[in-house]
C-alpha cells in the first residue's frame, strides 16, 4: 500500500496551487481512501492564481527566462538598467536565492523588502540545473520589489555582467486567473462527542512533483485515515489534506476559516510536513508540550526513526504547524530537510527513502491511534 499511496502521488506531475493538477491530486486521494472503504470529500474554494507570463533578464542580447516569486510585485513594463551585485548602488541587484533558506535568502528577501534596488535577480542554488523555488508566504498580499529566480545554470553569465555592470532588461509579470482550488477532508465521528476532536493535517500542494518532498506525509496520513476508519476512535478525528503550501498555506487558511476557534479547541493537531521521507533526511520534531513530545518520540524510538533535532513550543513552528502555534493550539509535528527541495527533480525514483517511509508512516498511526483515545 505505501508504495502504491507514493506512485499515485508521483505520477501527477503538476501539484501548484488551483490547477488542474490540485484537482486530479485530490481525486486521487479521495479514491484512494473510498477504495478502502473510508468516506472522504472534497472541499472547493474560490482561489486567484497568479500566473507568470514572459519573466526573463536580458543581458548581453542572451534572454534568460525565469520564475518570479509569487509574493514580490511586477516590473512596469521592461526595466532597463545596469546590473549590479545585490547591495551595491544601483536599480537591478543580484543575489542568491536557495529554497533551504539560510544567510543568503534573508539577505535577498532583506533587499526585498527595503527597496535596496527596483527590482532583484536571485539565482538558484541546488545540486542539479532546475529552478528550486521559494515559497510565496505573503501570497495574499504580495510585498516588495520583483524577484526574479534564475537557473543557476546562468550564474557566471549574470556574475560577470554584475561586475562589469552591463545593462539588463527585466521583465516581470503576472496574470490573475480566477480558479477553483481544493482540500480534501475526512471526518470520522468518534464513540463519545462530549471529547475535543483530535485534527490530523498534511499539505497536497506543491512547486513541482515533488515526491519525497511530500510523500511522506502523504503517506502517513492516508494511512491514518484507514487505520482509525476500521475501527471507531473515541473521540471525534478530522483529517485534511490542504493546498496552498507553497503559497502562503492558504488551503489551511481556509479550513481554519471554515472551523473557528478549531486550531486552539482541537484536544491536538498532528501536522505530517515536508521531507521526512526524502534520501538523507535529516528528521526534525516540533511540539507545543512535553506530553506530546514524549507520545510521539516513544513511537518514533520503536520504529527505528532517528530525530536529527527538536524544536519546542517556545519557538514558533516551521511549515503548517506554525498556523498551529499563532492560533494557541497543541500540535505535534513531523520534517525533514531535503537535498532536492522545491526542485523538478524531486521524484520517486531516485529521491525517495521507502524505509524511512514506512517506518515514519508506522509511528505516525501509533501516534494518532494513541491520541484519537480518550486518555491518548
Amino acid at each position: 500500500m505505501l508504495v502504491e499511496d507514493i506512485r499515485s502521488w508521483d505520477v501527477e506531475s503538476q501539484h501548484r496551487t488551483g490547477t488542474d493538477g490540485d484537482l486530479r491530486t485530490s481525486e486521487m486521494l479521495v479514491k484512494r481512501l473510498t477504495d478502502a472503504g473510508v468516506s472522504a470529500r472534497i472541499v472547493e474554494f474560490p482561489f486567484e492564481r497568479r500566473v507568470p507570463k514572459d519573466c526573463f533578464v536580458e543581458v548581453g542580447g542572451t534572454r534568460i527566462g525565469g520564475i518570479p516569486l509569487f509574493d514580490g510585485g511586477e516590473t512596469d513594463g521592461i526595466l532597463e538598467a545596469p546590473l549590479v551585485t545585490a547591495g551595491q548602488d544601483g536599480v537591478i541587484g543580484l543575489g542568491q536565492a536557495t529554497a533551504n533558506g539560510g544567510p543568503q535568502n534573508l539577505q535577498l528577501l532583506s533587499h526585498r523588502n527595503r527597496d535596496t534596488h527596483e527590482a532583484l535577480i536571485g539565482i538558484a542554488r541546488s545540486e542539479t540545473p532546475g529552478i528550486a523555488m521559494l515559497n510565496a508566504d505573503s501570497y495574499t498580499e504580495p510585498l516588495g520589489v520583483p524577484v526574479l529566480i534564475i537557473d543557476g545554470e546562468q550564474a557566471n553569465t549574470l556574475q560577470a555582467s554584475a561586475q562589469t555592470g552591463a545593462t539588463a532588461k527585466l521583465h516581470v509579470n503576472f496574470e490573475i486567473e480566477q480558479s477553483t482550488a481544493t482540500n480534501v477532508e475526512v471526518h470520522l465521528a468518534g464513540q463519545s462527542s462530549d471529547l475535543d476532536p483530535l485534527v490530523v493535517m498534511t499539505p497536497k500542494s506543491s512547486w513541482w512533483t515533488s515526491t519525497a518532498e511530500r510523500c511522506g506525509g502523504i503517506a502517513a496520513w492516508l494511512a491514518s485515515a484507514r487505520s482509525l476508519a476500521a475501527r471507531t476512535p473515541e473521540r471525534d478525528v478530522i483529517l485534511t489534506a490542504n493546498t496552498g503550501h507553497e503559497l502562503g498555506h492558504v488551503g489551511l487558511e481556509y479550513f481554519l476559516s471554515q472551523n473557528p476557534g478549531l486550531a486552539r479547541d482541537a484536544h491536538s493537531w498532528v501536522h505530517l510536513g515536508a521531507n521526512f521521507a526524502a534520501k538523507g533526511s535529516q528528521i526534525r520534531m516540533q511540539y507545543s508540550n512535553d506530553k506530546l513530545r514524549e507520545t510521539f518520540a516513544k513511537y518514533l524510538t520503536t520504529n527505528e526513526v532517528v530525530v536529527a533535532s527538536e524544536v519546542g513550543g517556545d519557538i514558533r513552528p516551521g511549515g503548517e504547524a506554525r498556523n498551529i502555534f499563532d492560533g494557541g493550539g497543541n500540535y505535534v509535528s513531523l520534517l525533514g530537510s531535503n537535498r532536492l527541495f522545491h526542485h523538478p527533480d524531486d521524484r520517486m525514483s531516485n529521491n525517495v527513502d521507502l524505509e524511512v517511509a514506512m517506518r515514519t508512516r508506522n509511528a505516525v498511526v501509533d501516534l494518532v491511534l494513541e491520541l484519537s483515545s480518550a486518555a491518548g
